[in-house]
């Protein structure tokens, strides 16, 4: 894979775009290829015609982004392409430089769906079903003691937490759970 190249003026990402039909750009190029036109002064309009791309949206997308992003953002996007794409970067791309880096490196580890990303990236917190949360309530009452559930639709699992207070307070959950203690 070659590396993004430092594109000095239009002219130069102009050409670098055209050498490059036959082997597609990444977006991370085309990003940087769109965001050097745009602060050599091409508005967008002129930016879709010189370049051959017909769809108002994706020129605004990529120059947001391009100009958005640091170089070494652009760069991690660019060896990256299948973990970070344009989705998840488009989401960090408002961000302040300090949360965009640390983000965009997490992709790399986990695989997280642009709008699970979106909504790290916004700072929201985690939705729960509302059966699932309904029914967490319920058995919290019904035992009473704390209780998390964590349910995963697409792969039909979960996760169950179980809070105890103390070794005493353990043994007497294991017990209703039938476990008994061999000695």
């Amino acid at each position: 894979m070659r590396s993004l190249p430092i594109l000095l003026d239009a002219d130069e990402a102009i050409e670098y775009y055209k050498e490059n039909r036959v082997d597609p750009l990444t977006d991370a190029e085309r990003a940087l290829v769109v965001s050097t036109l745009h602060k050599d002064g091409y508005k967008n309009s002129d930016i879709r015609k010189v370049l051959g791309i017909p769809q108002v949206y994706t020129v605004t997308h990529l120059k947001r982004v391009g100009v958005s992003l640091t170089d070494m953002e652009l760069s991690l996007w660019h060896k990256n392409p299948k973990r970070i794409t344009f989705g998840h970067v488009r989401a960090v791309a408002k961000l302040p430089h300090l949360k965009r880096e640390p983000l965009l490196r997490s992709l790399l580890s986990k695989r997280i769906s642009v709008s699970e990303f979106e909504r790290i990236a916004k700072g929201e917190p985690a939705r729960q079903d509302i059966d699932i949360a309904r029914f967490e309530t319920e058995v919290s009452e019904t035992i009473g003691r704390p209780l998390a559930l964590r349910y995963n639709k697409v792969k039909r699992a979960g996760r169950l937490t179980v809070s105890f207070y103390g070794l005493d307070d353990l043994d007497d959950l294991l017990a209703g759970l039938g476990y008994t203690k061999s000695t």
